[in-house]
């Protein structure tokens, strides 16, 4: 059997190809931030997608895959947490200002990830996602991603959006999440 043929070897962890593996960039971060990545079921298997990354750097993050959630019993368990009241990371008028206005206490931070038209879909397939306060950040700089194009200049891949909205959300030490960035710019 030729090499051509042969399949490539994957890193189990990250899914990347072994030569191309970020592994190594992971450092766990912990936050008191439940974080719940509600994720566009085309974002899943891609090997660009940044979600994966997030979710092996941060072990308070869950990802659910679908389109609606409205039934979807884990999605529910997971926002209806009193300790820890859902908000919903969406850039959109009146949504409240990381920066200036953060939530008081810990909270579950709630991300669409997905192609901005995706995030889109999944905020229109779920209803209950526009009674969930909003929160938003204008971030100190433009994204890092270059594989894919943002629709607009201030809009940020889904693991760049997790390192500025943890960093305020999180108080302290903002530069903590900037290793959130170190297996991303390895990808």
């Amino acid at each position: 059997m030729s090499e051509a043929i042969r399949k490539r070897a994957d890193c189990p962890r990250c899914g990347r190809p072994l030569v191309a593996c970020y592994c190594a960039h992971v450092e766990p971060i912990e936050t008191k931030t439940r974080i719940v990545v509600l994720q566009h079921p085309r974002e899943r298997n891609k090997a660009i997608g940044t979600a994966r990354i997030a979710a092996l750097c941060l072990p308070a993050l869950e990802i659910v895959v679908g389109v609606d959630f409205e039934q979807d019993e884990r999605t529910r368990a997971l926002l209806d947490d009193p300790a820890r009241p859902a908000v919903l990371l969406y850039p959109s008028p009146g949504a409240r200002d990381l920066a200036t206005d953060p939530p008081e206490g810990p909270v579950t931070l709630v991300v669409l990830d997905g192609t901005w038209n995706q995030a889109k879909s999944l905020l229109k397939h779920n209803a209950w996602l526009e009674r969930l306060p909003r929160v938003a950040f204008d971030p100190a700089r433009p994204s890092e991603y270059r594989i894919r194009r943002e629709p607009r200049e201030d809009y940020v891949s889904t693991i760049e959006a997790l390192m500025h909205a943890l960093a305020r959300l999180e108080g302290g030490d903002p530069a903590r999440f900037e290793a959130l960035m170190a297996p991303f710019r390895a990808m």
